[in-house]
């Protein structure tokens, strides 16, 4: 058996649910796709070239996603820790960013019959009964909390039971995942744009606090596996066929956790940057603008005639 036949041919697996969380919104984004499209026929003006980057930046976490729960990765990270870390990345880190930036949420929320959205925006967003859910979804959103959610998650998967645990139970490991992707994007939407939510953290300078923190404590787990004098998990230790010794693939894999981690919230923090800067300068140029044109008129007022 060749290479990659070994490692990328082979090993595909198909989980039910796993399809069916992520093939609803998929569908849904598409059906809401063409409705735009469809509108955009008529007349509207937004820039056909964004819409089709978002599309494809969203298809890209999706397929992360996928990738991450059905391909051979999933089946590699039971032998090798290292490929298990680079899954929690794909899973925590990389697809829920993409999902974000894409944006897709009046997309998907366009997909749904009319009357669904009628009865959703009219129960959800004016009903009285439905307070309590939105303040529910306030807390949810809230900045503090993602930024806790996504590290207390992090570090608490990383403990060597819980993490042999998730390994020799099925359930447990899929809670595991389920928790990796929503802690993700509870983060990611407080650190990039994504419209039309609001941004909670703004200016955009202010994001670079969380986006450092975190780096930070990925930076410190990653230390904590890699300096470590013994292998932490057990159930990574005696595999059959295995060459790779349990404390070089635990080394190994904070090397993913350390580099892979960090590329993105580096991303991010540059994007923020220049954003906040950009806006800046603007704001800057309307203010000289304006008061250049004050002066100017109040010099007009002093000479009589002067054009």
């Amino acid at each position: 058996m060749t290479f990659v036949d070994k490692y990328l041919l082979s090993h595909w697996g198909f989980d039910p649910i796993f399809f069916i969380l992520t093939g609803i919104p998929v569908v849904l984004y598409v059906i809401g796709y063409r409705r735009l499209e469809a509108t955009i026929a008529r007349g509207s003006k937004r820039s056909p070239k964004r819409r089709r980057l978002n599309a494809l930046i969203f298809g890209s976490g999706i397929a992360i996603l996928v990738l991450a729960v059905m391909s051979p990765v999933d089946y590699w990270s039971d032998t090798y820790f290292w490929v298990h870390m680079f899954q929690h990345v794909m899973l925590m880190v990389y697809a829920p960013a993409l999902i974000v930036i894409s944006a897709p949420w009046l997309v998907i929320y366009r997909g749904l019959p009319v009357k669904w959205r009628r009865s959703l925006g009219r129960t959800f967003l004016v009903s009285e009964q439905t307070s309590i859910l939105r303040s529910i979804g306030n807390f949810f959103m809230n900045p503090v909390f993602g930024f806790l959610f996504f590290n207390v998650d992090m570090y608490f998967w990383h403990f060597p039971a819980l993490l042999d645990l998730a390994e020799r139970n099925q359930v447990v490991h899929n809670f595991m995942h389920f928790f990796f992707v929503v802690s993700g994007m509870l983060l990611w939407i407080h650190l990039v744009d994504s419209h039309p939510i609001r941004p909670r953290i703004y200016p955009e300078i202010k994001r670079i606090v969380p986006i450092f923190f975190t780096t930070v404590l990925s930076w410190i787990l990653a230390m904590i596996m890699g300096f470590a004098s013994v292998p932490f998990y057990s159930v990574y230790l005696h595999i059959p066929g295995k060459t790779l010794s349990g404390m070089a693939d635990q080394e190994l894999g904070s090397a993913v956790l350390w580099v892979l981690c960090m590329e993105p919230f580096t991303y991010a923090a540059i994007y923020n940057i220049r954003k906040w800067m950009s806006r800046e300068a603007d704001f800057d140029y309307e203010l000289e603008k304006l008061t250049t044109k004050s002066s100017n008129n109040k010099v007009k007022k002093r000479i009589p005639g002067l054009s």
